[in-house]
Order: structure tokens, then C-alpha cells, then sequence
């Protein structure tokens, strides 16, 4: 599994698409930087930069799971999975390595681009404003095992489905459109609410009344309740996606 992981990675490192998928993302985060510095009016401060990010967590479940799809989806189409098979490599292993190589592209990206967003927002805008620096530094721990586990359950549907269109699909019935729904239910039932808000996209939303704005600046992660309940649910996510991955795909027909 090694090796398979070392040459998945000069794969990757040698596809000039993630580069420039890297560089427009880095881009467009100093872009909007600037125009907030020539155009922001009210909202040219680093507040308001960074609660695009602060008040949208799961934002990074969602890159997470498309640099996934970036990477794979034409394992299938262009023989590479087969191939890999072929060669001795049991499919539960493929799974992981494609998680552990698709998890250290995602990481790198999203520090490249954090990077480039908090320099050119602390270089170009006013210091103002309820969310701070430190709102955001806290925010990616916080969210980080839940991205992961998006982005594991992205793999997932992928190999499983293999079709990008549908992943996107199920990814998206399974992270936004199906906690919603159980949110919807649980005003009417207390036992489905409790289960609900256990969801990220909806703890990330109440928990500690949380609340994003000009004004105020209270996150889900800002109590010790609120901080647990991001990092057990990441730490359940990761574990139940790989372990259903494994279980899955590892007899699963090419």
C-alpha cells in the first residue's frame, strides 16, 4: 500500500490541473481582498473577509470532498484503478491510499489558500469588526476532522457509484439535504432533534446560538460543549466512512 500511496503522490504532484486548480483558488482568495480594499465600502475591514469563511464551516467539508472527485473520478475511465488491481493491489488499500493522498492534496491546498487570504487581508484591510484573526485560526481545527470525513465519504461514493455526477449527488443528500430534513422533523419530535444537531451541518448552525455577522461573532466552537461535539462527530465521521469504504469496496466488481 505504500508504494501505491508514494506513486499516487508523484502522480499528483506531477498533474499540472492541481496547480491550477491550487493557483485560481489562491487567486480568487487575494482577489476578493482587494476588492474589499477598492470596493468594500461598510465591509472593507478583515471582519467581514473572514466571516465568508467563519460563518461557512462546512465550506470546507465541500472543498474537501471535490478535490476527491478531482483526483479520482477518472480512475474508472482511463483504466488506472484496473490497472491497479491488476497488479496485486487489494481494493480496501486502494481506498485508503486514494483517502490518504486525496486528504494530504486537500490539506495542502486549503494552507496555501488560508495563507494567501490572511496575509493580503491583514496587508490590505482595516483591523475592524467583530471576527478576528483568531475566529478563523480556531476554526480550522475545529472543522478539519469533519472535512475529512466528508471528504473520505466523497471517495466512497465515488469508487461505489463511479460516476462523479451521482457522487456529487449522494454527497450532498447525505451532508446537507438529509440533515436538513431530520432538522425539519426534530421541531416536531425531540428525539429526532437531538439526533439532528449531532449533524454537522446543523451543530455548526445552533449550537451556542451560533451567529456570524457585522455585530457579533458566536461559533459552535466557542463553549466546550460546542468544541467537543465538532471534534467527536469529525473523529466518528472519519472512522465510520473508512471503515464502511473498506468493508464495501474490498470484494466490489470493477
Amino acid at each position: 500500500m505504500l508504494n501505491y500511496i508514494k506513486s499516487e503522490i508523484y502522480r499528483v504532484t506531477h498533474t499540472k490541473e492541481i496547480y491550477l486548480t491550487a493557483g485560481i483558488l489562491a487567486a480568487l482568495a487575494a482577489l476578493l481582498q482587494v476588492l474589499l480594499y477598492f470596493f468594500g465600502g461598510p465591509y472593507r475591514n478583515t471582519s467581514f473577509s473572514y466571516s465568508n469563511l467563519v460563518a461557512s464551516p462546512m465550506l470546507f467539508g465541500f472543498m474537501g470532498g471535490m478535490v476527491a472527485v478531482f483526483l479520482y473520478e477518472g480512475g474508472r475511465r482511463n483504466g488506472n484503478l484496473k490497472n491497479t488491481v491488476a497488479g496485486g493491489v487489494p481494493r480496501n488499500k486502494i481506498f485508503v491510499g486514494q483517502c490518504v493522498v486525496s486528504l494530504l492534496t486537500a490539506t495542502a491546498v486549503m494552507v496555501l489558500v488560508m495563507a494567501v487570504w490572511i496575509f493580503c487581508a491583514e496587508m490590505l484591510l482595516p483591523k475592524e469588526g467583530p471576527v478576528q484573526l483568531s475566529d478563523l485560526l480556531m476554526e480550522i481545527p475545529m472543522v478539519y476532522l469533519t472535512a475529512a470525513a466528508c471528504l473520505i465519504s466523497s471517495v466512497l461514493f465515488l469508487e461505489f457509484f463511479a460516476n462523479s455526477g451521482t457522487t456529487i449527488i449522494i454527497w450532498l443528500s447525505v451532508w446537507i439535504f438529509a440533515p436538513k430534513l431530520l432538522m425539519y422533523l426534530g421541531f416536531r419530535f425531540d428525539v429526532v432533534y437531538d439526533l439532528a444537531l449531532w449533524l454537522p451541518v446543523n451543530f455548526f448552525d445552533l449550537t451556542n446560538g451560533a451567529n456570524v455577522n457585522t455585530r457579533e461573532c458566536l461559533t459552535a466552537w466557542d463553549t466546550v460543549e460546542g468544541a467537543a461535539r465538532c471534534l467527536i462527530f469529525g473523529l466518528v465521521g472519519t472512522a465510520v466512512f473508512g471503515v464502511l469504504g473498506m468493508k464495501l469496496l474490498k470484494k466490489r466488481d470493477l
